[in-house]
């Protein structure tokens, strides 16, 4: 039997879990639960990792009272390009910032002369956000912490150090940075010295289930474990940990990575970095094991969440579920958003920026307050664009999708799961619903030696959780919505 603790950091909140291997089927048990959205100071949005870590410690002492001392490993995962920056003593300088501060605009004009080289060595989508981007900002600010940092951490693997790990950037969340040559797999100079970045932050890199330290024996004794509890890294990017879970048992498969954030691609053996992906975009982000992921960001369910948010002001006790059954009640494609339009990336209020884009696209007119209709749109708006992604996706790999595996926290959402089946026109498995933190635990069971390889991995999924299947439905009805669609939005 082996037991394994996985730290499960999402954009909006984080989770602390056990896993239990025995008789290749693995149970989770949440222990404990905590909001992770970024502090806003002065102006600038940051990620507080010491609470992280504090709440990673609430959750080592809960396991150790549920569990006893016992523990085989523990592993962090988390969102990418965020990173913190050591001194020479090690030291953690400042905190990092969020990837939605306002720090970057205007960056991405900076890389246009290089783009083709950038993208040949990195294979990465152009995003705003981006590492290197938050880079190029930093040098813009002339920022004296690059020129006496030692190290760069990724934000897992800065709470792997603070647990007791070396410093060190496991490979997926390196990998899409915009500093790494995908097919080496390793740091490029060359585009640190385009940008006037120090070679020295350089860390080493790790892989996904290499021991990279052990348990502090102060953070052991006071949660109450044994000491000398290995570290060792999962998939560090999220994404990368919930393909690892994903419960397929051939190769012609896409994802959809449905958090926060979606992305949605296909996993390959090699990166597809040619001018086809270059025009349309696409990410060849790290996966497990040798894996490439070929991937494009989407804006997930933010917008979702954001409407919420708003929403909440006014009725505190709305939750996802009555939001759901609005958007079933709601009219039928009453109107389009295209989810990745910039006026829904980090707006004061989501449902007033869906109002103003709606305006702007000489579309109907809706009320802020009309969570049903509202709440339609997005959830139409995120099938239809993973239709269209996953479309210029699997034409750029020559690749034919036959099963399209939802994971993540949108995996639960059972209309918005029917509504990418009747997209894509294709079947839709959903789950498991922590396919995250499940990729990760099972990654740890791999660094522990009590799992072979991914496909013994994905065996452990498939007997150890239930999935959902979607079969599509109203195929001409979606391809009118979404010709339409694409009339408003492109």
């Amino acid at each position: 039997m082996g037991r394994y603790f996985a730290v499960d950091l999402g954009a909006e909140s984080g989770r602390c879990i056990a896993g239990t291997l025995e008789n290749g089927i693995i149970k989770l048990d949440e222990l404990w639960r905590f909001p992770t959205q970024g502090l806003k100071i002065r102006g600038e949005w940051k990620w507080n990792v010491y609470r992280f870590y504090e709440e990673i410690l609430k959750g080592l002492r809960i396991y150790a009272d549920q569990y006893g001392p016992e523990l085989d490993s523990i592993g962090v995962d988390t969102w990418g390009v965020d990173f913190g920056l050591l001194d020479k003593n090690g030291t953690l300088m400042g905190i990092p910032y969020t990837y939605r501060d306002k720090r970057t605009e205007g960056t991405d004009a900076l890389l246009e002369p290089r783009k083709k080289m950038l993208y040949r060595k990195t294979g990465i989508q152009f995003l705003e956000f981006n590492t290197l981007n938050q880079l190029i900002a930093a040098r813009r600010q002339k920022d004296t912490q690059l020129d006496h940092a030692r190290e760069l951490l990724f934000v897992g693997d800065i709470l792997h150090y603070l647990l007791g790990a070396r410093p060190v950037c496991e490979y997926t969340a390196a990998s899409i940075s915009m500093l790494v040559d995908t097919v080496n797999r390793k740091w490029d100079d060359e585009i640190f010295e385009a940008y006037n970045i120090p070679v020295e932050l350089q860390s080493q890199i790790s892989f996904a289930g290499d021991t990279v330290g052990t348990l502090r024996d102060d953070i052991a004794d006071q949660a109450g474990l044994k000491r000398g509890i290995p570290i060792i890294t999962p998939a560090v990017h999220d994404t990368a940990s919930a393909v690892v879970a994903t419960p397929t048992e051939g190769e012609n498969f896409a994802f959809i990575s449905s958090g926060t954030w979606s992305l949605a691609g296909m996993e390959l053996k090699q990166p597809v970095n040619n001018e086809k992906s270059f025009a349309l975009n696409i990410s060849n982000s790290g996966g497990v094991l040798g894996k490439s992921l070929f991937l494009k960001n989407i804006m997930g369910l933010w917008i979702i969440q954001q409407c919420k948010k708003q929403w909440n002001r006014k009725d505190p006790g709305l939750n996802y579920s009555r939001i759901v059954e609005e958007a079933q009640k709601a009219p039928k494609f009453t109107a389009f958003i295209d989810v990745d339009d910039n006026s829904f990336f980090a707006p004061e209020n989501m449902p007033e920026a869906i109002v103003e884009y709606l305006k702007k696209t000489n579309q109907i007119q809706l009320k802020e307050d009309d969570i049903g209709a509202i709440s339609r749109l997005i959830y139409e708006g995120l099938a239809l664009k993973y239709k269209y992604v996953l479309g210029k996706i699997e034409d750029a790999a020559e690749k034919k999708i036959d099963v399209v595996h939802v994971t993540g926290g949108g995996g639960k959402n059972t209309l918005l799961n029917q509504f990418i089946a009747n997209a894509l026109h294709k079947k839709v498995t959903a789950g498991p619903e922590e396919c995250t933190a499940t990729g990760n635990l099972l990654m740890q069971a791999y660094g522990c030696g009590h799992a072979s390889s991914l496909t013994e991995i994905r065996r452990i999924v498939r007997d150890s959780f239930q999935v959902r299947e979607y079969v599509p439905e109203d195929e001409a009805e979606w391809n009118l919505a979404y010709k339409n669609f694409t009339k408003y939005c492109f």
